[in-house]
């Protein structure tokens, strides 16, 4: 037996706080370091998707037409003689010839001639390039044959490199991130709220309406997934928010039946019958005892669904029913990469590295929410 010092008894009279049933999950789960560092790098990846895109100098959907699927670098592009490339695209039409080009950091000079006298326009053509500014003739020979022209080359910096259309890759993969992580757990927690109420009202009453209410899930079962999201888009048109409508559903005829399930096993313990004794109505019993000893499961299966609904979303987009372009998501990036793997393999590796993150982190986070929730630990 503890004894407990003088100085620290209770006053006569006071209340003893005691924890709660959910302050001993929140202990529980806290003492779980792989769940606590998921935890962490999942809202360091989440972050990085919400302000990542703001705080890039390249727009999601920007094309530089020179840089199509150049690898990932921390030194600013252009390298080596790619200058000279981009000079001959810009000048294919101009009827000049480049006899002399020199790059002294961000000042490119360029010395052109020709058979005939050349138009002094022509540094409108670099200027419309994308890969140079501020084009200017600082120098022309009297016949106008030969000219000499400087401009500012523009540099860039491309971490993740760039996809076959010559989109910053880094970009794409953050705002892909949030797209991906919106519908994975937006779709999840309408799944979540929806099933769980839905399957723990249908295993505590029981009976016909439990009956009543399994037979409509079962009807929603039959009904083929592809054939309503497309009576969806026909009705209302491609719209992203309709990924939610059809994810949400569907996902929450598992759950039901997973709570439902959990529910008929629990309804009949010894705590059920005293709160029933003790006169609590149902609504009371299904909130404060049924679903809170039965989210262990729940909470497993959540983690899983994320995923699930992540790659579901990739397939409707490969389909082209889902996330539409300019618009990504890691799905469509990834399916993206596996067709460029040979040739551009970083458009492959950096969604699919956080993908397999993201899913890592959210299994840690489920291990520890179910060990913590689980009743039989307490």
């Amino acid at each position: 037996m503890t004894t407990i010092p003088f100085d620290q008894a209770p006053e006569e009279g006071a209340a003893i706080q005691g924890r709660s049933l959910w302050a001993d999950a929140r202990r529980r789960l806290l003492a779980n370091r792989a769940a606590v560092v998921s935890m962490v790098i999942l809202a360091v990846v989440a972050l990085m998707a919400l302000l990542g895109p703001w705080l890039s100098p390249h727009h999601y959907d920007q094309v530089y037409r020179s840089y199509i699927r150049v690898a990932p670098s921390f030194q600013p592009y252009p390298h080596g003689d790619a200058v000279t490339a981009m000079v001959d695209r810009a000048l294919r039409r101009s009827g000049g010839t480049v006899e002399e080009l020199t790059v002294d950091g961000d000042t490119m000079r360029l010395v052109l001639t020709g058979e005939e006298a050349l138009d002094p326009r022509i540094v409108r053509s670099i200027d419309r390039s994308g890969d140079f500014r501020g084009a200017e003739v600082v120098e022309t020979s009297e016949d106008g044959r030969r000219m000499v022209i400087e401009a500012t080359l523009e540099r860039y910096t491309f971490l993740f490199g760039t996809d076959s259309n010559g989109r910053d890759l880094m970009t794409r993969v953050l705002y892909g991130g949030r797209i991906s992580l919106m519908i994975g757990l937006l779709a999840t927690f309408v799944s979540l709220v929806i099933g769980v109420t839905y399957g723990a009202t249908a295993g505590y009453l029981g009976g016909r309406a439990d009956n009543l209410m399994m037979r409509f899930v079962d009807i929603l079962y039959s009904i083929p997934f592809m054939f309503f999201v497309i009576l969806l888009m026909v009705f209302f048109g491609r719209n992203i928010f309709l990924m939610f409508i059809a994810v949400g559903a569907i996902e929450w005829l598992d759950m039901a039946r997973i709570v439902r399930g959990q529910t008929l096993s629990i309804k009949r313990k010894e705590f059920i019958e005293a709160a029933l004794a003790a006169g609590v109505g149902t609504p009371k019993i299904i909130r404060r005892h049924i679903v809170p000893n039965a989210l262990g499961p729940v909470v497993v299966y959540m983690t899983l669904m994320v995923p699930k609904v992540i790659l579901l979303e990739s397939f409707l987009s490969f389909l082209g029913l889902g996330v539409q372009e300019p618009m990504t998501s890691w799905g469509v990036l990834i399916a993206d990469g596996a067709n460029n793997m040979v040739a551009a393999p970083w458009m492959l590796l950096f969604p699919a590295v956080f993908l397999a993150v993201t899913l890592f982190c959210l299994n840690f986070i489920g291990d520890g929410l179910r060990d913590a929730l689980d009743p039989k630990d307490r």
